[in-house]
């Protein structure tokens, strides 16, 4: 008896160290064969996507290539290039250049003479303009100099924005007077990388990160930076003042070619950080030296060689568990002849009943799983049509405002029309005497109206296009003002407006477009509740207190009902005769500055009239949190 025992548990030991060695083998190779395999389908999926990414970034680009050769050949061009001291010309060609880059969609469109001095620009008007600014220095100015078509990627020497320039040079027989040259901005192209799962990086031929969908690896670079390298950089002041630290990549290990596995270290919050493997696949683009690399999260693989081994492992322990039933089934035969059809049909019922249970829970399984999948699709397309039904009112409520100062718009339009029709009686009879001067005089005074409706139009189609919910860095102090020029332009009224506004631009993340609708809701119902008053005076207020902003705006009207206060924001809630509104301009306003991460309240004055309070929090004009602001109160 202590014989067969012993011989028993031997049995035991060997065939528990046969299962171990078989279930590491067959865990070892299935973790391998499908890391291989899964690998191996995402470096084509990203190789399909890079060619997509690629493609996107050059058609963004080149599109505006031909643009300088264009302008290089206006006769306009080069009149200014010989005679650039016509100042009267100087001001129609800069007109005419922020026209072009209007309708083009181009950032910056400049004409820079043989010296490197600008001229004339598309941003004459703006706070930070080309015009008098010398760019000799730049690459791209030199190729055009020398008769080239001249590209380059770099941060603006004035308005410090990144931009792709394109310069041709403009000749006059064979000798170049200067250069055309139009700034070409990356941004668009990112928004549209920014909801790919991959991380998409550009990198000039010196490995500097200057176009991703990461902001956070924005003029980082892939290696470290040679002392000659970086002065280079510097000084043709490529990339200004930013620091090119390198991406914090702890291993790189080559898969194939063009193909690597980057582990790198990424922060989650401000203590703790976490490695991430990617699986990069790098291109060249030639006509531009840039190389496009594309990141591809490998949490995937890793997910599905855990599933593999998950399922190897159960089919190993379930060939065991067989193998066990085989050898005690024989040994029981061996042992107890006698009882051989009795245990065979008690085996026989247990196998059957463990199928039968593995395959209804199998079912039960499949079925679970069906009907999770089809409760998140719904759960999907539901958040979906939330969105876009939230889109769709958002949009309609701005169109309803539009309509509702359809007045006011029309009164705008018609004052200039009726001048412009009178100056162009007074040029026909002016023509027929030969009275050139006067003419020239009067031609100028109906350009000077057509400006001003063109800004007017402009500024109302800003404010109804569709947004974008691009959320970036805003000035409040701008799109308060924008608000208030929009509607003193659409109402008649003569309003006295007060405003005490700090001295510096405050700046606040938010869509401008939806920012600007919250003021000119809080704006119009103030104009509406002064109609009927005799006194007519909006008061405006901004105040910081540490890394908050608050802007108080009131009006001379009769207050609001105490009764409605706690109602004022409700949808579809309105105090104004039927047809005058749809009582959700409020409503919506709410729910941008809440998205914006900000507050709005409605209160009374001491003195009279309603008091709106809207709270956002500050950052500063880089994006970042503003905690160091200074209270103006």
């Amino acid at each position: 008896m202590t014989k067969f025992s012993l011989s028993l548990q031997k049995q035991q030991l060997l065939i528990a160290l046969v299962f171990a060695g078989v279930l590491l083998v067959v865990v070892w190779q299935t973790a391998a064969l499908t890391r291989a395999s899964a690998i191996e389908e995402m470096r084509h999926a990203s190789a399909n996507k890079l060619t997509l990414f690629i493609s996107n970034l050059t058609s963004e680009l080149e599109k505006y290539e031909f643009l300088p050769q264009i302008l290089a050949r206006d006769e306009r061009i080069l009149q200014l290039l010989r005679d650039p001291a016509d100042a009267a010309y100087t001001a129609l060609v800069n007109r005419y250049l922020e026209n072009v880059n209007k309708i083009a969609g181009a950032s910056d469109t400049y004409v820079i003479n043989k010296d490197g001095l600008t001229l004339v620009a598309s941003n004459w008007n703006s706070q930070t303009p080309f015009v008098g600014q010398n760019f000799s220095f730049r690459p791209y100015f030199q190729a055009a100099m020398r008769g080239e078509v001249g590209r380059y990627y770099a941060l603006g020497a004035t308005s410090n924005k990144r931009g792709y320039y394109y310069a041709s040079p403009v000749k006059s027989g064979n000798e170049i007077l200067g250069a055309a040259v139009v700034k070409v901005s990356p941004e668009s192209v990112e928004a549209a990388w920014q909801s790919a799962p991959e991380k998409v990086i550009v990198t000039d031929y010196n490995g500097v990160v200057f176009i991703t969908n990461n902001p956070s690896w924005k003029f980082k670079t892939l290696h470290p930076l040679s002392d000659k390298v970086l002065r280079q950089i510097k000084q043709s002041r490529q990339y200004s003042d930013a620091v090119m630290s390198p991406l914090p990549i702890i291993k790189e290990r080559l898969y194939a070619s063009g193909v690597s596995l980057l582990t790198l270290r990424e922060s989650i919050n401000d203590t703790s950080e976490k490695e991430e493997i990617y699986l990069t696949q790098s291109r060249e683009i030639p006509s531009h030296k840039w190389l496009v690399h594309l990141l591809a999260d490998t949490r995937t693989v890793d997910a599905r060689v855990a599933h593999s081994i998950g399922y190897a492992a159960v089919s190993v322990i379930t060939m065991f568990l067989v193998l066990l039933y085989v050898l005690q089934r024989r040994r029981n035969l061996s042992q107890r002849l006698q009882h051989q059809k009795q245990i065979e049909e008690t085996l026989l019922n247990a196998q059957q009943d463990l199928g039968v249970q593995v395959k209804q829970r199998t079912v039960e399984l499949l079925k679970t799983n069906e009907q999770l999948d089809n409760k998140i699709k719904e759960q999907e397309k539901t958040e979906q049509e939330l969105r876009k039904a939230q889109e769709d009112l958002l949009q309609s409520a701005k169109l309803a405002v539009v309509g509702q100062m359809s007045a006011g718009i029309t009164h705008e339009l018609n004052q200039p029309l009726t001048a412009i029709q009178t100056y162009v009686g007074t040029a026909q009879q002016l023509l027929k005497h030969q009275h050139y001067d006067e003419l020239a005089e009067n031609l100028a005074n109906v350009l000077l109206l057509t400006d001003r409706m063109a800004g007017f139009t402009s500024q109302l189609k800003t404010f109804s296009r569709k947004s974008t919910q691009n959320i970036s860095t805003v000035s409040l102090n701008q799109t308060i003002n924008d608000a208030l020029l929009l509607i003193k332009h659409t109402h008649n009224e003569d309003i006295d407006v007060i405003e005490s506004m700090p001295e510096r631009e405050i700046f606040v993340l938010a869509d401008v477009i939806r920012l600007e609708q919250v003021f000119v809701n809080i704006f119009k119902n103030a104009v509406d509740a002064m109609k009927d008053c005799s006194k007519f005076e909006l008061t405006i207020s901004m105040r910081t207190l540490g890394d908050s902003v608050s802007v108080r705006i009131g009006d001379s009207g009769s207050g609001i009902p105490k009764e409605n206060l706690d109602k004022l924001f409700d949808p579809f809630f309105t105090s104004k005769e039927v047809g005058a509104g749809l009582g959700l301009g409020l409503s919506i306003s709410r729910e941008i500055v809440n998205e914006f991460a900000g507050s709005i309240t409605a209160s009374n004055q001491e003195h009279g009239g309603a008091l709106f309070t809207v709270t956002f929090p500050t950052v500063a004009a880089d994006g970042d949190y503003a905690s160091t602001l200074v209270s103006d109160g």
